[in-house]
């Protein structure tokens, strides 16, 4: 399976073609393999087909890096999952510091962060990553992604519900679990959806917005 993320490429640079990394930063790209490797079998096979020796065929390191880096599978799901949530988590900080003049701002707010890129491969979203987790993975990790989804649910609602008094509060809260699936787009879910080459995503935040501006104020 081909491709190394941006973020892998750069931990394997040095000073030439003889450069020798230290033992910290080799130990740094490792972690960074494994974790691309995962999270692109999770993209093209979802997370249930993640295995050890699964993960090491991939990356091209020996599977026992798996346990000695992560401990478990669970392990590296755990920092799979911390890494693309923290992200977004920052980025909807902004809902509980501004107020918000028109709809639309208050639904980018809420909205641009669900297209955050993922971790480790290149073209992959987070939400993705964390759908798939929450869907299909163990239940730690759907309790661990349900609480801070369902706070922001409820602090999203109240920031909307200013600019949508026509809509009682079991519509409203309706409409937004609607559009956050709406967010994840057609299958397959894998990558960004282009539409042709030059042309903005079909899940690009304008198309995103719009759609979500129609769905509250009618």
């Amino acid at each position: 399976m081909g491709g190394t993320s941006e973020r892998t490429k750069k931990a394997r640079r040095g000073s030439g073609p003889k450069a020798v990394l230290p033992i910290e930063s080799k130990g740094q790209e490792t972690r960074l393999g494994l974790l691309e490797a995962a999270e692109r079998i999770l993209f093209e096979q979802g997370v249930q087909a993640l295995t050890v020796r699964r993960i090491g065929t991939v990356s091209g390191l020996a599977p026992t890096l798996v346990t000695y880096h992560f401990g478990t599978i669970s392990g590296l799901l755990a920092e799979m999952c911390r890494c693309n949530l923290e992200p977004m988590l920052e980025a909807w900080k902004t809902i509980d510091q501004h107020e918000f003049p028109t709809l639309r701002e208050a639904l980018q707010a809420w909205l641009t962060p669900l297209l955050i890129p993922s971790a480790f491969v290149q073209g992959g979203r987070a939400l993705v990553v964390l759908d798939e987790m929450a869907a299909h993975g163990d239940v730690e990790f759907r309790n661990l992604l349900l609480t801070p989804m369902l706070e922001l649910s409820n602090k999203v609602q109240h920031v909307l519900h200013p600019f949508v008094p026509h809509l009682d509060a079991q519509t409203l809260r309706a409409r937004v679990r609607f559009l956050s699936a709406a967010t994840l787009g057609p299958p397959p879910r894998n990558y960004r959806l282009d539409i042709e080459e030059g042309s903005p995503p079909l899940d690009g935040i304008d198309h995103l917005v719009d759609f979500a501006v129609a769905a509250l104020e009618n």
